[in-house]
């Protein structure tokens, strides 16, 4: 059966550079949203309308998830996925397909997750978010720690790590 896989964690966990592995490894189609967003739209946005313009790629996205299941291609989603509820919904989609899927969730410091994303400005690549502290700080705050009745694999933050 073919598996989809999701990313759980905040900005400058890591996400992107596991999945970038894992695609490789399986052979999967990876979605990362800010890949697509920001050579599409543009830099910053409003929330509300950054949030419609993620819904929208979100579900192209999944239609195109569902022919990778139908032809036996796994899928890769470098998502946050910050909230439990977003989690839960992605995981009823995936079993709407009667797919296999797997969680992990990259759990790495706060101090860490900062470090690497300020750090990640200076790149200017059009692949990620130019972020602040300010910024940060507030994602931070969203962000809902998976607990003990999500069936998802915890990676966590090893020192030294080159992310």
């Amino acid at each position: 059966m073919t598996r989809i896989y999701f990313m759980c964690g905040t900005v400058g966990s890591g996400k992107t550079t596991f999945a970038i592995k894992l695609a490789a490894e399986k052979k999967a189609l990876r979605f990362s949203p800010d890949e697509w967003m920001i050579p599409l739209f543009g830099e910053h946005m409003e929330r509300e309308l950054f949030d419609s313009r993620m819904k929208g790629l979100t579900e192209r996205f999944k239609e195109i998830t569902e022919q990778c299941i139908s032809i036996d291609i796994p899928v890769v989603f470098d998502y946050g996925f910050w909230k439990k509820s977003e989690r839960d919904d992605i995981v009823l989609w995936a079993e709407s397909l009667n797919a296999s899927w797997e969680f992990f969730w990259i759990d790495t410091p706060k101090d860490e997750c900062e470090r690497r994303a300020l750090n990640r400005n200076k790149l200017n690549d059009n692949a990620h978010f130019i972020m602040t502290k300010e910024m940060l700080d507030l994602f931070w705050s969203w962000f809902e720690i998976p607990d003990e009745t999500e069936l998802i694999t915890r990676m966590c933050y090893s020192k030294g790590e080159k992310r």
